[in-house]
């Protein structure tokens, strides 16, 4: 998550987006590490990083793939993610 308005974001432009190998969008590296701060883990929770119990879970980063591919039918909080697929469906 970060300040879409803040002056250091005009640094990604499309053709910076699109040409960019993922790690320098990925480690924010178009910014000083003064200008990034910190977030709860239960923003960016790393499944099969961290422990699958954590009270303040809010969203889930599925760093190694997720549910929707056959391997990974039993990963932490898959049956979280496949109900949500669900219900989303279910109105589509």
């Amino acid at each position: 998550m970060f300040n879409c308005n803040h002056p250091a974001v005009r640094a990604l432009t499309p053709d910076v987006v699109n040409t960019r190998e993922p790690g320098y969008l990925h480690r924010f590296m178009w910014l000083s590490d003064s200008m990034i701060g910190s977030l709860d883990k239960g923003w960016n929770y790393l499944e099969g990083w961290y422990p699958p119990a954590y009270n303040n879970l809010k969203a889930i980063h599925y760093t190694r793939g997720g549910p929707w591919f056959d391997h990974m039918q039993d990963c932490d909080f898959a049956q979280e993610w496949l109900a949500e697929r669900q219900h989303m469906e279910a109105f589509a």
